[in-house]
């Protein structure tokens, strides 16, 4: 073999064993337990090592997956932006635009208007930067769209920054976005919209529009819920471990303690679970 076949040989297998090291998005697996490791895994540590990556996994999906539906509302919002404010609805021979929505999409009027107001906000405060687009949900989005439509893009940037301000790190929410803009008379209230057309059945379907905004919670509830049985899981492997040794505990009074705690969390914890929405044994 030439020197020449011999080097790209010797590339091919370290570009390999990297790869094959790497395996399942660049993250090195657990070492297994061999004569020639200086660190030796038990098949428990291995399992708990392996769901701890699964576990990341999941997470980092449910993060992402989150992201991408963000940036895709604020997306279509622009494009229809784009349409309504260019009359080319009309050309599909629609009265309001928000006839063309339904027509065309499937949407209720106030979920289109909802996406616009979410690109008006995204363009308005883009200057700020990622921390606060990331953090922007659509319930800010229609506290802070009145304040767009009527105070411009840079009475909202003032706004947004004056607000963040006063909370000094604490948490934002909707409704103290709008608790401040009708303490400063800011834009109109945030269910009228100045671009916004009425239709006559409007009451009838913007109670069907609620469902498209519950979907994000709706998932965060159920990862939570799935996060806290995998907790408690865990904790009877580890209950039952200690449980196996056979061996009274040295400080029995805390032990009858703990033992009470986790009773009293079975309890609460069912009364919860009783509490969950749908058919029972869903």
């Amino acid at each position: 073999m030439s020197k020449a076949s011999e080097k790209a040989s010797a590339s091919f297998g370290t570009v390999l064993e990297s790869g094959l090291a790497t395996r399942g998005g660049g993250a090195q697996l657990p070492v297994q337990a061999t004569a020639g490791t200086e660190v030796e895994l038990t098949p428990e540590e291995r399992l708990r090592a392996l769901e701890t990556r699964i576990e990341a996994s999941l997470g980092e999906y449910q993060h992402s997956l989150r992201r991408l539906q963000a940036r895709h509302r604020v997306e279509v919002g622009q494009l229809l932006h784009e349409i309504n404010e260019s009359g080319l609805w009309e050309l599909e021979g629609h009265a309001k635009f928000g006839h063309y929505v339904k027509a065309r999409w499937g949407w209720d009027r106030s979920y289109g208007y909802r996406l616009i107001d979410l690109a008006l906000v995204h363009r308005a405060l883009a200057p700020l930067g990622p921390a606060v687009l990331d953090t922007m949900v659509e319930s800010h989005a229609r506290e802070l769209a009145p304040v767009v439509k009527v105070n411009g893009d840079e009475g909202a940037r003032n706004f947004v920054e004056a607000l963040r301000l006063e909370a000094d790190g604490k948490k934002v929410t909707a409704a103290v976005i709008a608790a401040r803009r009708e303490k400063e008379r800011l834009g109109l209230p945030s269910d009228q919209s100045p671009i916004g057309d009425r239709d006559e059945d409007e009451a009838e379907v913007v109670d069907a529009e609620l469902v498209e905004d519950d979907e994000e919670t709706a998932e965060k509830v159920g990862q939570t819920i799935r996060t806290a049985a995998d907790t408690v899981e865990r904790a009877l492997r580890q209950l039952d471990e200690a449980l196996a040794l056979d061996t009274a505990p040295f400080h029995r009074a805390e032990a009858a303690v703990d033992l009470s705690r986790i009773r009293s969390a079975a309890v609460r914890l069912q009364r919860r679970a009783d509490g969950v929405p749908g058919p029972a044994g869903a």
